[in-house]
């Protein structure tokens, strides 16, 4: 996830957590597409969601969410770009520069590096 205009300049993943970044983007590890049994037959791929919050001000926190990241992202156009390698959606953020907080579900184990969901809220920096 970058502002749509630095979307070169997401930072190198750091296998060893769930979240890599820097001021211009982040990159949210999550289950791939081919994380699955077995590629013998039929089979189902894999499914991961990432979900974008616009917020106006930091949400509360809740016992069914576990924090993973939290920093801050420059926006200077006001909206980002989410993807992977097959494509990318455009989401409104805030212009300029917005804190951010990934979390995932309480459940996810610490050592799981690649979960099926995780959630980013962005909100304006004070």
């Amino acid at each position: 996830m970058a502002d749509q205009e630095y979307g070169g300049q997401i930072p190198d993943v750091d296998p060893t957590n769930l979240v890599s970044a820097n001021e211009h983007g982040i990159v949210a590890s999550i289950r791939h597409a081919q994380d699955v049994d077995s590629f013998a037959g039929e089979f189902d791929w894999a499914e991961a969601q990432v979900i974008v919050r616009l917020l106006p001000h930091e949400a509360l926190a809740t016992t069914t969410r576990r924090e993973v990241f939290r920093g801050t992202i420059l926006v200077p156009g006001g909206r980002i770009a989410i993807g992977d390698a097959d494509g990318d959606v455009i989401h409104p953020a805030h212009r300029g520069w917005n804190q951010l907080v990934v979390t995932v579900d309480a459940d996810v184990q610490v050592t799981d590096l690649s979960p099926d969901e995780v959630r980013i809220d962005l909100f304006p920096s004070a």
